[in-house]
């Protein structure tokens, strides 16, 4: 099969010829219909590991087949698999299995197919297109987790969503869906006139500007200096949610945390299948319309290039296969 690789000595991905996974008992092989390209895919490429002391481990070992956000139908099903069948249409974003997530422990989506244990796929509906399933799995989904699980949205509470690109937009759909009153924050004009589209009462240049809405959550979806802004404007006993990568680094002021008996909470993804399942329901019934733009698979270089140059509106999806019939 045909697969774009991170390899030794390279810092973006390398399309080659290289065997069909193999599919072990428990597992299921996937024809990728949709695989999305994501900046944790450049963070990959520029030899960052993502593990920590007392973490999980995300060390990335080379050669890697990179892509991490996949949706496709089901052609082969190991030994034991009674939950997913031949032909069913599905994407990977149910329970992880300690080590086997795509594209990190394991070859992912940026290949003709992708073998994963089968209680990491969700059915999707006929519907729902592979592209629009793919990124749901990530850029919904994690901003989904960060608004309702990690910073538990409560129905009528004034929420601040800084950022408000693909992830942050997520974030501000599942607020407003969860019945809050949202104000985003970005500092290019058209996501702020987009965020008022999609459901934000008001939106901001700064978020200093969230001081006079008075949230008691606010969702960090850029990071880094944002953070420390963040956690001096949301209310005394509030919660701040940090989830964007922009900065390593984080400056906060203790006495805003400590004197103001805030929370402070870090988000990354899910391992609850139901957080996945709740956001297809809302997929399926459109209350997420994601923006996507397949680009040919040959030139996914050049996608990760752009993506990295920060001109990409929404998320770019590769189909390995080609186009689904």
């Amino acid at each position: 099969m045909r697969a774009a690789r991170l390899v030794e000595g390279r810092s973006d991905l390398v399309i080659e010829e290289v065997p069909d996974p193999a599919v072990p008992a428990g597992w299921a092989m996937v024809e990728v219909g949709a695989a999305g390209l994501c900046h944790t895919d450049l963070h990959l490429m520029d030899g960052v590991q993502f593990t920590t002391r007392f973490g999980k481990d995300y060390t990335i070992r080379r050669p890697r087949v990179l892509g991490h956000e996949i949706a496709g139908t089901v052609v082969r099903v190991g030994a034991g698999v009674t939950s997913v069948a031949v032909g069913d249409r599905v994407a990977v974003g149910g329970r992880r299995e300690p080590g086997t997530s795509p594209g990190l422990h394991i070859d992912g989506g940026f290949a003709q197919f992708c073998s994963v244990p089968a209680t990491e796929l969700v059915a999707i509906p006929d519907h729902v297109s592979f592209a629009a399933a793919a990124v749901a799995t990530d850029s919904i989904l994690s901003a989904y987790v960060a608004v309702t699980r990690a910073g538990e949205v409560r129905s009528g509470e004034v929420v601040g969503i800084v950022g408000l690109g693909a992830l942050g937009m997520s974030g501000l759909r599942a607020a407003v869906l969860a019945g809050a009153e949202a104000h985003g924050v970005d500092l290019d004009a058209d996501r702020r006139d987009a965020g008022v589209g999609n459901g934000a009462v008001s939106c901001f240049g700064s978020v200093e500007d969230l001081a006079d809405v008075r949230p008691s959550l606010v969702v960090d979806f850029v990071g880094g200096k944002t953070t420390r802004t963040a956690l001096d404007v949301v209310q005394p006993g509030g919660r701040v949610v940090v989830i964007g990568l922009e900065s390593r680094d984080l400056t906060i002021d203790a006495f805003s945390l400590i004197l103001g008996r805030k929370r402070l909470i870090g988000a990354l993804g899910s391992d609850h299948t139901e957080d996945f399942e709740s956001v297809v329901r809302h997929l399926a019934a459109g209350d997420f319309a994601p923006t996507t733009e397949i680009i040919d698979f040959d030139d996914i270089g050049e996608g990760f290039a752009r993506l990295r140059a920060g001109s990409v509106r929404g998320r770019l999806v590769v189909q390995p296969n080609g186009a689904p019939a």
